[in-house]
């Protein structure tokens, strides 16, 4: 299980609300695995969140470090590149493989280090960046 701690806010309301969800939902895998539960309902929601929530919260991240001319905004970029690159091959993977349970424990567990480290060592960085420049977009 992983717990949301403080230290992990990146002073953007926004974004520290997503990652909390992107949190509970990891939670939930745990759960699944708990349960055994490598596939059906439960983690087709879970693998359609994560699409989702790539797709949005990236770009809600990449806005606000552009808006706050961050210097770290291209290499938030490029590990938001390369986590879309690894999600894809693992959607791949899951769909063709016959054990489901390998690639969904290697992705909980992927996702809580890529998470961790992507907060602690990119995301803040926003906080740093208060030079909002509201004609950046």
């Amino acid at each position: 299980m992983i717990t949301w701690k403080e230290d992990y806010n990146t002073g953007v309301q926004e974004i520290d609300e997503q990652h909390q969800d992107l949190f509970d939902y990891i939670n939930q895998l745990d759960q699944c695995i708990r349960d055994e539960e490598y596939e059906g309902a439960r983690i087709e929601i879970i693998l359609n969140f994560l699409q989702m929530f790539c797709a949005t919260h990236f770009c809600l991240e990449e806005v606000c470090m552009r808006q706050r001319a961050c210097p770290v905004q291209e290499k938030n970029k490029k590990a938001h590149d390369k986590f879309l690159s690894f999600y894809s091959e693992f959607q791949d993977k899951y769909r063709t493989t016959n054990n489901k349970e390998l690639l969904i424990r290697k992705l909980r567990e992927a996702l809580e280090t890529w998470l961790v480290n992507h907060i602690l060592k990119i995301d803040m960085h926003i906080k740093k960046c208060n030079n909002v420049n509201k004609a950046v977009y």
